[in-house]
Order: C-alpha cells, then sequence, then structure tokens
C-alpha cells in the first residue's frame, strides 16, 4: 500500500516538474499587464473571451484605453459554415465551420506594436440522424470552444510577442 502512494506521489512529481497544466490554465505574464482590450463588453465576443480570460490567468488590465500600455484590437470576428457531404436525397451530413479572426495591438502612443494578424479555426461537425434541435446546440457549443481557442491562441501570440 506504502509502495503505490510513493509511485503516485513520485508521478505528480514528475509531472510538476514537466510543466504539465490543465488545459486552459494560462499563468500571468508580467509582460500583458496593463493590456487594455478594446470592444470587450460583450461578454460572448472574441475580445470578451480574451478579456475573461486575461484576467482569470491574473494579468493586471488597464481599466480604459487612456491608461493602457498596450491597446489589443480585434479586427473580424466571423463564423462561417459550408456543406462538406451530404446524403442520396441532398440533405446535409456533415459541415465544416470556420472561425476567422484578425488583431493587432497598438501602444500607448499610438504606434502599432504589433502588425494585424490574422487566424483560422476550422472544426467538422457530422450529423446523426434527423435531428436538428441537437444540431443547433452542438453548433452553438461548438462555436462557443473555438471562440475559447482562438482566445489561447492569440493570447499566446501576446505573451511571445509583446516581451
Amino acid at each position: 500500500m506504502q509502495s503505490v502512494h510513493s509511485w503516485l506521489f513520485g508521478l505528480l512529481l514528475l509531472l510538476a516538474g514537466c510543466g504539465f497544466h490543465l488545459k486552459g490554465y494560462q499563468q500571468a505574464d508580467p509582460a500583458l499587464d496593463g493590456l487594455f482590450v478594446e470592444q470587450a463588453e460583450q461578454r460572448d465576443s472574441l475580445a470578451g473571451v480574451i478579456q475573461r480570460e486575461l484576467v482569470t490567468a491574473g494579468v493586471k488590465l488597464a481599466d480604459t484605453a487612456e491608461t493602457a500600455k498596450h491597446r489589443l484590437r480585434i479586427r473580424a470576428d466571423r463564423f462561417t459554415q459550408r456543406v462538406l457531404s451530404v446524403d442520396a436525397s441532398g440533405k446535409a451530413l456533415e459541415y465544416e465551420l470556420s472561425l476567422q479572426a484578425g488583431f493587432d495591438v497598438a501602444a500607448a502612443d499610438g504606434s502599432e506594436r504589433l502588425p494585424l494578424q490574422s487566424l483560422e479555426l476550422l472544426r467538422q461537425l457530422t450529423l446523426s440522424g434527423q435531428d436538428e434541435l441537437g444540431y443547433r446546440n452542438e453548433a452553438a457549443l461548438l462555436r462557443i470552444d473555438m471562440r475559447l481557442d482562438m482566445a489561447d491562441q492569440i493570447i499566446r501570440r501576446l505573451q511571445a510577442q509583446l516581451k
């Protein structure tokens, strides 16, 4: 019994030592302190999700654009979908959901700190049966998940490029 506890303790130490973190967990980066996220008033928008993730990570965000060290501007945030496959009767069986976003960062004096960058995420959604309501719910959940993934990618880029 004691060897099992010793083995588990050793495994936990190994995981902690390799830098393992749960998905979505980010530590605050001092380089992001003083950042202002424009258009973050809508909590469900990409800008709102980014702001929420930064606050959760412990970043000290600026209250206004005037007091900010940097301003993050989301230039585009657009979902599209297209049919990938259909059945013999022409009913869609599989969709591709796409989220495109562009962002840039300006310094306090208005100069460009990071040029406009574009990202795109693609996900496939397969339908099973005649459940239209289930499809809509699944598509809505997938869009939420895609926004979170996009926010994480933008935050990682900011951490790497604003040092």
